[in-house]
Formats: structure tokens, sequence, C-alpha cells
């Protein structure tokens, strides 16, 4: 049976491109290439090819542009707007393109931006007051609001997972369906989105936790242990899904398109929110702009991330494929009900030490 443990507390990350104390993650360090390429500290803004890819405002009139940043008083914003984000989401291509910047500037904003491997220490930073905002997979808000970060609140989410999150097994792997892995190791990082994933999966094929032997690694470990035998399956995400899909010839067994939906999220603290909604609105706003372009410019937006990332681009042009696109707020009912079975089955499988609300923890900014 697996024992219930809150996400590791990651205390310190990256702040824009400079690495600050990132002890004690050790994520995307053991493999030289991509996991490595991950890991590294981003490749410099090249402004002439994201004026080329990015520039919102020069595709849309002069009053849309601005459309999203009414004029309120300046005690209706912040001095300072910190947000977390990870690699390869539209909040990487939001902060290149500058256009968060432009449209908070005549309200006196200045927005840093901290860049995290994974949710559960971006959520470790929101409950410490260390940033205003932040985009996570469905689990970490549930172990937050079961543990020891209660004021953090959704405000908005992304389109649900569909084929690019799975559970993976070597080419030479004879298994067929969640059964064939009875009593064998499964990777997943714990406390992410890969858990729940993972529980229902194993739930569809009428099996349970205990039927399994959860390997909990990060990443790069998952990434070792999965080429050297070590574990049967992995369950990750785009775009190391894609990677290990492209290079070493694994395959799905099971994706998130065949369970139940799971969504991510954008969680601000319960304070942040209250005061300042209307910079919450703006943002949302234009990262759905920014979702809506990537949609329309897939290559290019490939390209780009391929220059950010260092990760190769057939790896971004396999991942946007299957990419579900679209940023909405508030949370409308079937959303908190999908994210309250998330919370529900971590709760049932004694993962989280109390039962949660979602609906107590989202809130709207409009």
């Amino acid at each position: 049976m697996m024992a219930a443990h809150p996400p590791q507390k990651i205390t310190a990350y990256r702040h824009a491109e400079r690495v600050v104390n990132f002890a004690p993650c050790r994520c995307y360090r053991q493999r030289p290439s991509f996991t490595h390429c991950w890991n590294s500290m981003s490749a410099p803004i090249f402004k002439l090819v994201l004026g080329a890819l990015f520039a919102f405002t020069l595709n849309l009139p002069a009053d849309l542009a601005h459309a999203a940043a009414p004029a309120l008083s300046a005690s209706s914003y912040p001095k300072e707007f910190r947000i977390g984000y990870q690699k390869g989401n539209s909040l990487v291509i939001l902060k290149a393109s500058g256009e968060l910047e432009k449209a908070l500037a005549p309200n006196g904003v200045t927005v840093k931006w901290f860049e995290f491997p994974f949710g559960p220490p971006m959520v470790e930073a929101l409950n410490a007051g260390d940033i205003d905002l932040g985009f996570v997979g469905s689990t970490p808000p549930v172990f937050a609001q079961a543990g020891g970060a209660p004021e953090i609140r959704y405000i908005g989410y992304a389109a649900a997972y569909k084929d690019n999150y799975a559970v993976v097994v070597p080419k030479e792997s004879t298994a067929r369906r969640m059964k064939d892995l009875q009593g064998k190791k499964i990777a997943v990082a714990k406390g992410s989105a890969g858990q729940y994933l993972l529980l229902k999966a194993l739930e569809q094929d009428g099996m349970k936790p205990d039927d399994i032997v959860f390997a909990y690694l990060q990443y790069s470990e998952a990434r070792s242990a999965f080429e050297r035998g070590d574990v049967a399956a992995w369950v990750v995400p785009d775009p190391r899904l894609a990677d290990v899909e492209q290079n070493i010839g694994a395959r799905p067994l099971v994706t998130a398109s065949k369970l139940t939906p799971q969504y991510s999220f954008y969680v601000a603290p319960a304070k942040f929110a209250a005061t300042y909604p209307a910079i919450l609105r703006i943002t949302l706003d234009k990262l759905n702009d920014t979702e809506q372009y990537a949609k329309e410019h897939a290559d290019e937006t490939a390209r780009f991330l391929e220059k950010d990332t260092r990760v190769p681009l057939k790896i971004w042009q396999l991942a946007l494929t299957r990419q579900a696109w679209g940023v909405a707020y508030p949370l409308p009912p079937n959303i908190v009900d999908a994210q309250q079975e998330v919370a529900n089955t971590f709760f049932r499988y004694k993962l989280i030490p109390k039962a949660v609300q979602i609906k107590d923890a989202s809130v709207s900014v409009k």
C-alpha cells in the first residue's frame, strides 16, 4: 500500500535566466542529451526571432491589443508580479513575447519570471509567498489543499490531457494492458499529475495500487531506470513522451485520453487573487491569445521551443500535434467535479491526510 507523503519541499528555484540554489532538486541531471538540455539554462532569447514569431499586437487592431488592460487605479495592481513557469508551456512563449509586460507597464507593474522543474516546488513557492501565479497539473494543488498550503486558489484552467500523457513500456515489452504489469515496478513522479493518471489506469483495468510496485522517481532518474530495464513502465508527459517514443521506441500502453479527464490549473495565493484580480484576468487572457497563436502557427512554435529549451525540433513537432489548447476562467462545475475526483481518489488511497472540497479553493477573478 502506498504511504501518504506531501510534495517534497523545494525552497529555491530559477529566477528568469539565472539559477538560484536549486538543491535539493535532482531533476534532469543524469542524461547528457534531452534531459540534460531540459535542466540546463535557457538559450538567450533572440528578439528578432520572437518579433517574427510572437508579435501578437502586430496582428491585432490597436484597440484590441490593449483591451485586456482596463484603466484601474494604481492600487488595483501590485508593483511587482512574480510568475512561476515550467519549460515547454505557453507561459514560456508569453514570457518571451514580452506582451504581458507591455500590457501591464501602463499600470506600473514589473513582471518577474521564475522557472521550476515541475509542479510541487511551484506550489511550495506559492505557499511561501515567493510567487504570485503558477501553472501546475491536477495533483499538486490537491496535496497543497490537504496539507501545508491550504490558501492556494484555482483561478483558471487549461484543456484536459489527451495523448500527451501516457504510461509507456519499452519497445520489447509484451505488455498490452495494465494487468500485464501486475507485480512490476512502474516509475512515476510523486505528487505529479502522472500519479493520478497511474491510479486511474490501474482502476480501469480492475487493479489496485497494491498490484504494482510504485517507483517514485523524478524524470531524469526515471528515464535512466526505464532504459536500463529497472522499471517495467514509466508515466511520462510530453515532450519527454515524444522523446522516448522517437529515440528509444517506447510504446504508450494507456494515454490520458482513455481515462477520467484530468486538467492543469493556474493557481494563486488566496490573498493575491482577492486583492489583484485584474492582473490575473489580463494574464489569463494573454495566455489564451498566446495559445491560440501557437495552435495556428505550430511549426513556428516548435522552432521557438527548440531554441528556448534546446530540445530537438522533431520532438516538439510531435508533441504539439497532440497538445490541447485553450485557457479559460473561472472553473465551471464540470471542471470542479473532475478535480474533485482527483482529490477523492487520493483520499481514498490514503495519499492525503484529509478530504478536501475543490469548490472551496476555486475563485473567480472576473
